[in-house]
């Protein structure tokens, strides 16, 4: 199979996955390559259905795991007045 990843990756640029594809997924039938895939009981699935989404986005684990506590934190934070820069650029 000489086809690339059908997934979409990347934060601030999305982008399809370059990897070359090992097989397609038992669900949607999208190509995945070795990074992608996800390995179930009915077979190999893409990332993209073993996250239950139904486009070929990948989320990186973090951002999947985030609860309702942690969406009402970034919403405070980002919503705050007092004048103060809650996130900063580190870099």
């Amino acid at each position: 199979m000489s086809r690339t990843c059908e997934m979409v990756v990347g934060f601030l640029v999305p982008h399809r996955c370059d990897k070359p594809a090992l097989g397609k997924c038992q669900r949607c039938q999208r190509r995945f390559c070795e990074e992608h895939l996800g390995v179930q009981t009915s077979g190999l699935v893409c990332m993209a259905c073993e996250q239950g989404l139904p486009q070929p986005v990948v989320l990186a684990g973090s951002a999947a795991a985030f609860d309702a506590a942690d969406h009402a934190a970034f919403g405070a934070a980002q919503s705050s007045d007092d004048g103060a820069d809650t996130f900063s650029d580190l870099s």
